[in-house]
């Protein structure tokens, strides 16, 4: 779509703040940055991004069917009633957010943006095309209210980019503003793990939604950044899946098909009758984790790789028009190899055969050209 080919002003704006955020930290000695961490986000942001440019045009056509099909209103395309289409898509965001902590298997695909024991822009990034699928769901309602689905888009993009500005620990509190909007402050509280954090500050860019339904708190104590439990990993597919295999063991602990049920559809917090459920070993207690120590050689190749999987992407965004089939999916095998053969390198891990596959795909691609 159109608003790909201006993808790398975006990344340009988002490195340019992610650097900046970097320089600020280190010249006030605050470590808010850790190599893992941070490249881990970064490869989850590149999955979600070369995702979304197969599912967005699939995403606009079914809210178009809707609106074609099923509008109740036409409601016009002014500036006005775009205020009222972000209004409305922030209500919207607030319950599909709350239900990504509430129900198992939404939060399965949202506990990836929740991992990292660091706080900063970084974080921002560090999401699933996973969570897409269920966002299409809650925002159906609005073509079938009779917002165009380019509309509809728009205010994705607005809630989005906000939302992104809220992933940092460097920005103090601010007074006033933070009766009526989502703040840094509000959005750290969110990310904490600290018993009287967890479940709380649902919203997009208005505070009043969690004011209203009783999810609102205040920052007081230190946020301790991350999940309950960290990860015993920073491998990609594993930080994608480990919750969907950490359900499917925990199913398996269950005796009854209605329990098994009740555990995809309640919060990560439900204890059935028998007692509460074992997690997979996978988990280990928080602050345990033993964070790699790398060579400058393995730093810089994957720091290398890191950022020449962001250039393709961006470029592959740029000229998507150009490629055929057959060179998209080259490029997003490519794109996913580079982000799986990375994420096991973060764990010391090594892909031979993997790397062997990628330059393969490699000279393939430019034969074709």
């Amino acid at each position: 779509m159109k608003e790909d080919k201006y993808l790398w002003l975006v990344a340009a704006l988002v490195f340019f703040v992610i650097g900046l955020e970097y320089l600020i930290s280190r010249s006030q000695r605050k470590k808010i940055f850790r190599f893992e961490n941070t490249i881990s986000n970064l490869l989850m942001g590149v999955f979600d991004r070369i995702a979304s440019l197969f599912m967005l045009p699939l995403i606009y056509f079914y809210y178009e069917f809707l609106h074609l099909h099923f509008s109740l209103f036409e409601v016009p395309n002014t500036w006005g009633w775009f205020v009222v289409a972000v209004l409305l898509s922030d209500f919207i965001w607030y319950f599909y957010h709350r239900s990504g902590h509430r129900i198992n298997l939404f939060w399965a695909a949202h506990i990836i943006h929740h991992q990292s024991e660091d706080y900063n822009y970084s974080v921002a990034l560090n999401l699933t095309p996973l969570q897409v699928v269920i966002r299409v769901l809650f925002w159906s309602l609005m073509p079938v209210l009779g917002f165009l689905p380019e509309v509809v888009l728009t205010t994705h993009l607005f809630i989005g980019f906000y939302q992104f500005l809220l992933h940092t620990t460097l920005i103090p509190k601010l007074g006033i503003i933070e009766k009526l909007f989502v703040t840094p402050s509000h959005h750290r509280v969110h990310h904490g793990s600290n018993p009287e954090y967890i479940d709380k500050n649902y919203g997009g860019i208005l505070i009043v939604w969690d004011r209203i339904f009783g999810t609102f708190q205040v920052e007081k104590a230190q946020v301790v950044f991350g999940i309950t439990k960290d990860i015993n990993s920073r491998d990609f597919l594993i930080s994608v899946f480990h919750y969907y295999q950490n359900l499917i063991f925990q199913v398996k602990q269950l005796s009854t098909w209605k329990q098994k049920i009740q555990l995809m559809f309640k919060g990560p917090d439900w204890v059935p009758k028998a007692g509460t459920l074992k997690l997979m070993p996978l988990y280990i207690d928080k602050g345990s984790y033993a964070y790699q120590h790398f060579s400058k050689l393995k730093k810089c190749y994957i720091v290398f790789n890191t950022v020449a999987v962001f250039f393709v992407l961006i470029v592959f965004s740029y000229f998507t028009a150009f490629f055929s089939a057959l060179e998209m999916f080259l490029v997003a095998v490519f794109t996913l190899l580079t982000l799986v053969i990375v994420g096991r390198l973060l764990v010391n891990n090594t892909s031979y055969l993997l790397e062997s596959l990628r330059i393969s795909l490699v000279f393939i691609f430019f034969l074709r050209l």
